[in-house]
């Protein structure tokens, strides 16, 4: 019976990967949150912070297609083990030079750099590790971990060993997560031959393609819809977390009338909804059609964002005159922005989970690589809009001019993919039948 039968928790090369997603995840993050603090430490510049968070996203722009391109020509095993142990090593430095901005900045841009090759490897290589059968399962749990990391790493991890025990002690502990995630890939299997192995002539030629091999992907995808659908809505639903993300702080305090330290009033009811949403999908995903749960989860996010509008307008309904804050209304508007945050959470769930199903169900084994190092690629530039023009525009006229537009932009989205829904919805019943 193979492994992928028995079921995940008892698939040890699944164990195994996930394990180190789970650790290098929370490693990542970990690192992010410290050198944000150090920067903000070092030059008490909002301009020096934005350009740490540029150089995290830049490599996925300058490499993306690059590192697909090399997964897809080498042992996507060994692409696990040596990124995880390039980023261990790439900690040194900030042990040695910590306080150094130069060195903070280059070790920011190594880590997203190497994380540019983890990426496309770890996604390509699931399907052959889990199998179809647990395909759906696996990229639940993928995204859970992924969220939680963000939670341990950014939120838990980095700020209290920071503020304990100093930042010496923090890289050590993220450069064992990182060996230790690569230690957990050396017992992964091997990956069956490739047509030509990783050499100097294919580092070259991936150079040479990085800007021929976004009109190779933008050729296929035009042949493939249900594969750019599948990278437009997960781009998509990154792309409104962050918008989330830059606008959260804003919002709590134009519509709760609270301090931006309260941001807890968004981000944990959405963190909870994730889960519920995952939870969700893993009772009934078998027996609930993907693009189904795509549509429905789109139609979740858009109802959402335009409540968040209205509430803009609805504080100052409730807001008694004269008295600060929202007075008698606040803990009813509290209730009803952290169920809307909730919703939203597991609207998130309903759309990445299904679209990375379907994107690994769909896209054959020796392009997978280049096309989830597009994706990446793609979510970067994407996750770009917050940094550059939600700020602005929200400080002009408020969160909900912003919240509305990007509802327009779903429901633009869902009528969009409709047609294609339909088509892999049908598609998958006649396959059933």
């Amino acid at each position: 019976m193979a492994a992928a039968d028995r079921g995940l928790l008892r698939n040890r090369a699944f164990l195994a990967i996930w394990g180190a997603q789970i650790l290098s995840q929370v490693a990542s993050n970990a690192v992010t949150s410290a050198l944000i603090i150090l920067v903000a430490e070092i030059t008490h510049s909002n301009t020096s912070s934005s350009f740490l968070i540029l150089l995290a996203v830049l490599p996925a722009i300058l490499f993306g297609i690059a590192g697909g391109v090399i997964v897809d020509r080498t042992d996507r095993r060994l692409v696990l083990i040596v990124t995880n142990a390039l980023r261990a090593a790439a900690i040194v430095p900030l042990l040695l030079f910590g306080t150094s901005l130069a060195v903070v900045y280059l070790v920011n841009f190594l880590v997203a750099t190497v994380t540019i090759f983890f990426v496309p490897a770890e996604a390509a290589l699931l399907p052959k590790i889990v199998g179809h059968r647990y395909l759906m399962m696996a990229n639940s749990l993928f995204t859970f971990t992924f969220n939680g990391a963000f939670l341990v790493g950014f939120i838990i991890l980095a700020p209290i060993v920071v503020s304990l025990f100093g930042y010496e002690i923090l890289w050590v502990v993220i450069a064992f997560m990182f060996a230790a995630a690569s230690i957990l890939c050396v017992t992964l299997p091997k990956a069956p031959q490739v047509s030509e192995h990783l050499s100097r002539r294919v580092a070259e030629m991936a150079v040479a393609q990085t800007a021929t091999g976004i009109t190779e992907a933008f050729h296929y995808l035009r042949q493939a819809p249900i594969v750019t659908w599948s990278l437009i809505y997960i781009a998509l639903t990154y792309t409104l977390v962050a918008v989330a993300g830059a606008l959260a702080p804003g919002f709590v305090r134009e519509v709760l009338r609270v301090g931006e330290r309260n941001v807890v009033i968004i981000v944990a009811p959405a963190g909870v909804g994730v889960i519920a949403g995952l939870g969700l999908l893993n009772a009934v995903g078998r027996r609930w059609p993907r693009p189904n749960a795509i549509g429905s989860g789109l139609i979740v996010a858009g109802s959402a964002l335009l409540f968040l509008a209205a509430a803009r307008p609805l504080t100052d309904l409730f807001s008694r005159v004269g008295s600060p804050g929202l007075g008698a209304a606040f803990p009813a508007f509290v209730a009803l922005i952290a169920g809307t945050a909730f919703v939203f959470g597991v609207s998130y769930a309903l759309i990445t989970v299904p679209s990375m199903t379907l994107l690994q169900e769909e896209l054959p084994d020796q392009i997978r690589g280049r096309v989830f190092g597009f994706l990446n690629m793609l979510v970067s530039i994407f996750s770009l809009i917050p940094l550059v023009v939600v700020g602005p525009i929200a400080d002009l006229w408020g969160v909900a001019p912003v919240f509305v537009g990007f509802a327009t932009i779903v429901a633009i989205v869902w009528i969009g993919g409709k047609s294609t829904r339909d088509m892999r919805r049908g598609k998958a019943k006649l396959v059933t039948e």
